[in-house]
């Protein structure tokens, strides 16, 4: 999943090791904690650590990823401070059955199915995946760090003339061995993950409105130990109510109107945090006009939450169709980060005086569709206020503050375009992203990154190369402070032996090139994987 986020203009990874390690998103310069992760629709991450990991999410079991960039609180609240990324699950629409493998001693296994009885459509898959994995952190502990996991979803649709009902319930369960510096002392190297999600959604569409309602539970719990190590358990449960309402003004007038709410309890975890839990409620409302070349919207939410008190967020857009072809388009929007369990009242080192963290962001944006050639391009700046940071008090205790300020500003550009069986698409950022105090650029974060893929299709078969480029960039580490960039290349072909048989093959990394997320950390070099993918039509 990670290396898939890499093609999106505006997404970086930072990555300690290989499949299942410790991975951070960076959308538009923002900090982990500031994408807000939704996963078919439902709010899920880490209240103690402030963020969402991706590492354990296989891709056997996602259908669709939506990225959406640039400050969304005032649709979707806290943490959608630089973006969203959005996953939809897979829906088995038949019998299905997928197999892989690879180097490390990777293997995966899936079976996807469904049955309709009437209205009703029931769906389940289940999967397991085992990598052994390599070392990780060469120089200290001399072990393979591997990682495996099983996961399954059942889910149910019933179409009624009052709407459609739906209910799901994911399940996934990953084990991981992991090496953390030695100068911290020794640690825990192991962690088991465990994620539970329910959810309840009701959906009907009318001829000028439709409404949506979605009621959800979702548990995570991460289980930390080691040799040296007690083990160590920290333990999410949240439970959500969302609604939307939208209707059909005129023919050039749509509002938009919801509330939203969503407790989360961490009173599970081994820690004894003074306060454990929190409750958020939220109403928002929208307008969209269009009307000729013009375009505009609005929306505005107003957040109250149990520990910090009130929050307003807005959204702003204006776009004009210059030509048949070519859009522009302008926003300004502010967000907001609600601070961690961790930030607040981790023992002996919490602040439990954190505000919010907050942002404004102002951007420009051209959209040009001409037959097969797409292209899109955007400037933006964003100012990011009450940034948590460790800082010293008076007593030399150093605590989570809001001392820190930080400006990005950045520019992309996505290209893509088809010509006969031949595919291309390019998608380049620019990201500057720095401390407004020091003026030094933010960590981890580099200027520049390009990604690039042309694939053709003949007859059955699909052929298809990748280059991704990132530029040097900043690590925080007094001995290593800099990384230099890097080029990876991947190339895969798969062929279509029939409608029910597929077999694929994947090399990444082709010119085993020896670069570094982190310093210390190694990271993968030339793989293969072989995927067989099979629908036996019943």
């Amino acid at each position: 999943l990670p290396a898939l986020l890499r093609q999106v203009a505006g997404v970086q990874i930072s990555r300690s090791g290989g499949k299942g390690q410790t991975n951070t998103v960076f959308l538009r310069g923002g900090s982990a904690g500031h994408t807000l992760v939704l996963i078919d629709g439902v709010r899920t991450g880490s209240a103690t650590l402030g963020y969402a990991s991706l590492a354990e999410l296989s891709l056997q079991q996602i259908e669709q990823i939506e990225v959406i960039k640039g400050p969304k609180a005032a649709l979707y609240g806290s943490d959608a401070l630089a973006g969203v990324i959005a996953i939809t699950t897979r829906k088995a629409d038949n019998t299905s059955v997928q197999l892989k493998t690879g180097r490390y001693q990777s293997h995966e296994a899936d079976i996807a199915t469904s049955q309709s009885f009437g209205n009703l459509k029931v769906r389940g898959n289940l999967g397991w995946s085992d990598t052994e994995g390599f070392d990780v952190r060469p120089g200290t502990q001399a072990d393979k760090d591997g990682f495996n996991q099983r996961y399954g979803k059942l889910g149910a649709e019933y179409n009624t003339a009052y709407g459609v009902w739906s209910a799901d319930h994911n399940l996934l369960h990953s084990r991981g061995q992991y090496d953390f510096d030695p100068a911290w002392g020794p640690g825990a190297d192991q962690v088991e993950t465990k994620t539970n999600q329910s959810r309840l959604g009701w959906a009907l569409d009318g001829d000028k409105s439709s409404q949506k309602l979605s009621i959800s539970h979702n548990q995570t719990e991460d289980l930390n130990w080691g040799e040296e190590s007690p083990a160590s358990l920290f333990e999410t449960e949240r439970q959500e109510l969302d609604y939307q309402y939208s209707r059909e003004l005129s023919n050039s007038l749509t509002a938009l109107t919801g509330v939203n709410c969503y407790q989360e309890d961490v009173s599970d975890s081994d820690l004894g945090y003074d306060v454990d839990s929190r409750i958020n409620k939220a109403i928002f409302a929208g307008v969209s006009y269009q009307s000729g070349a013009w375009l505009a919207d609005a929306t505005g939410r107003h957040d109250k939450q149990s520990q910090y008190g009130h929050s307003n967020t807005y959204e702003l857009g204006l776009g004009y169709q210059l030509t048949n072809e070519l859009l522009v388009r302008a926003s300004r929007s502010s967000a907001f980060k609600a601070p961690s369990f961790n930030d607040l009242y981790y023992p002996l080192s919490g602040n439990a005086d954190l505000a919010p963290e907050t942002a404004t962001s102002d951007e420009l944006g051209l959209k040009y569709r001409a037959g097969d050639l797409q292209i899109e391009s955007s400037v933006y700046q964003q100012n990011v206020n009450n940034l948590i940071q460790w800082a010293p008090m008076p007593d030399g205790n150093w605590v989570p503050q809001n001392v820190g300020e930080a400006k990005i500003k950045g520019a992309e550009l996505s290209v893509s375009h088809n010509w006969q069986q031949l595919h291309q698409q390019l998608a380049y950022s620019y990201t500057d992203a720095k401390d407004k105090a020091t003026d030094a650029p933010m960590i981890k974060r580099s200027k520049h990154t390009v990604h690039w893929q042309g694939a053709y299709q003949w007859q059955d078969w699909r052929v298809f190369v990748t280059s991704d480029y990132q530029s040097d960039f900043h690590t925080g580490d007094f001995a290593t402070p800099q990384l230099g960039g890097y080029t990876l290349w991947s190339a895969g072909d798969s062929y279509e032996f029939s409608s029910e048989l597929q077999i694929a093959a994947k090399a990444d990394n082709l010119t085993n090139k020896d670069y570094l997320y982190l310093p210390g950390y190694a990271t993968a070099g030339a793989e293969w994987s072989l995927r067989l993918h099979w629908t036996p039509g019943f």
